[in-house]
């Protein structure tokens, strides 16, 4: 009877504890029905801004849900790894992600992400959005994995006095390489560095994506084979995007190496020697004007009376004349993401004509492109419209190997370690250790 009486205290001791931890797991399982969690990389006064302005409407229009904003304090490198560690469970994983282009295919490639195809082929929102844009969030499987929050072209910002002042006629449209490099060596006299471009492994990606590939987008030849799926390692235009830069070093039109490979480079660049005017060609970003804001590294206010921008112009003029790179940022939904039709819902909210504002980046819709109020900022209408001809990096899980032998690859040519020919060489032995024999081809 004793028995009886302890095994029936114990028994309902134990019914009251699981009855109260499964009322515990309902009210978890409701608060995150009715929360809807965003993380993006801090600090980033624009993207803020931004998305608590449509955090607002979408909780105005949903009583019942919840937006948080989480922000992870993290530099370029740190935020991808932190945000995976979140994606990988479905206890810690976030609704949507602040993904940028670069990273958003390979997390879709190890499944971290969700694929939003049939949500965005139905959103009749999907047709305004530049179909080269719509690259940059599309995987190796075809599938769409994001959508643009903003985007970024690479061109020549040109020093308009020193080109005058050799005679030069500006606007100057240069129509290919060759022109480059002649109007470099014309204003050699006038600048401290005629022509800049990223050229050290110090610069990272800013190497590959903003010298290097807009160099190798202009020639005949190409980086990755779609149709074999292989990493092309040898090809013309790799080794000539190599002679290109070789020959800005060897005619002394770079910057001294002192400090032109070192990670400080580009900031000397942008917030030294061109508001000095000092540098008479960069081959750079749309951004480089943000340092030169009232609020920026460098207030520069007149800056617009010295620097214009212009296309890189494909090696010999083909077609189609010209080319840039293109990356950015993306909102998408993590594959154990709670609440996915709700992520999907904020995001096109985020993204319709009305409320996508990202502060001074290009934008990836078509119909905002064309309003006033997006083009009263200096020369937008202008880097918008290489949107046409841009290029993306590959869709591939190795690519950031890759990358990091281009980088290898470029600086050696920078330095004179290598010739160019050696350069490729070597190139080519390090993507074939990287990623297998299997997954590599000449031209």
């Amino acid at each position: 009877m004793k028995y009886w009486k302890y095994f029936s205290t114990i028994s309902i001791l134990s019914l009251s504890v699981f009855l109260l931890g499964a009322c515990g797991d309902n009210e978890n399982a409701e608060e995150d029905e009715n929360t809807l969690e965003i993380v993006y990389k801090a600090p980033d006064a624009s993207f803020e801004s931004w998305i608590n302005s449509v955090k607002e409407k979408f909780e105005e229009e949903h009583d019942d849900i919840d937006v948080e904003i989480t922000e992870i304090q993290a530099d370029e490198g740190e935020y991808p790894n932190k945000k995976v560690l979140m994606m990988k469970s479905d206890k810690t994983s976030p609704d949507i992600v602040m993904e940028d282009s670069e990273q958003l295919k390979p997390d879709a490639a190890a499944d971290y992400l969700e694929p939003i195809t049939d949500d965005l082929e139905d959103w009749s929102d999907w047709d305004d959005f530049f179909d080269n844009v719509k690259d940059g969030v599309t995987g190796e499987d075809g599938e769409y994995y994001g959508v643009p929050i903003s985007t970024d072209v690479r061109g020549l910002w040109y020093n308009k006095k020193a080109l005058e002042s050799a005679g030069i006629d500006t606007p100057w449209e240069p129509e290919n390489w060759n022109e480059v490099l002649e109007t470099a060596d014309a204003i050699k006299d006038e600048v401290e560095v005629p022509f800049w471009g990223n050229s050290g492994k110090a610069m990272g990606e800013a190497t590959t994506m903003q010298t290097f590939l807009p160099l190798l987008y202009g020639t005949d030849s190409d980086l990755y084979d779609e149709d074999s799926e292989k990493w092309v390692v040898e090809s013309q235009g790799f080794l000539d995007s190599l002679k290109f830069i070789d020959n800005v070093y060897k005619n002394d039109l770079g910057p001294s190496l002192s400090w032109g490979i070192t990670g400080q480079a580009g900031a000397k660049i942008a917030t030294e020697l061109m508001p000095n005017e000092e540098v008479g060609i960069a081959l750079d970003g749309n951004w480089m004007p943000g340092s030169w804001e009232e609020d920026g590294n460098a207030p520069w206010p007149e800056w617009d009376e010295t620097y214009d921008f212009a296309a890189v112009p494909t090696q010999d003029g083909q077609d189609p004349g010209h080319t840039t790179v293109s990356g950015g940022q993306t909102l998408a939904v993590p594959a154990n993401a709670t609440n996915k039709d709700l992520a999907v819902e904020f995001i096109k909210m985020a993204t319709d004509e009305d409320n996508l504002r990202y502060g001074s980046q290009l934008t990836p819709r078509e119909d905002i492109a064309e309003l006033d109020e997006y083009n009263q900022l200096t020369y937008q209408d202008k880097m918008t419209s290489f949107l046409e001809f841009t290029n993306y990096r590959p869709t591939n899980d190795q690519y950031a190997e890759v990358s990091s032998s281009i980088q290898d690859a470029v600086e050696a040519v920078t330095t004179e370690e290598m010739t160019p020919e050696e350069a490729m060489e070597q190139f080519k032995e390090d993507v074939e250790r990287d990623v297998g024999e299997e997954n590599i081809k000449s031209e």
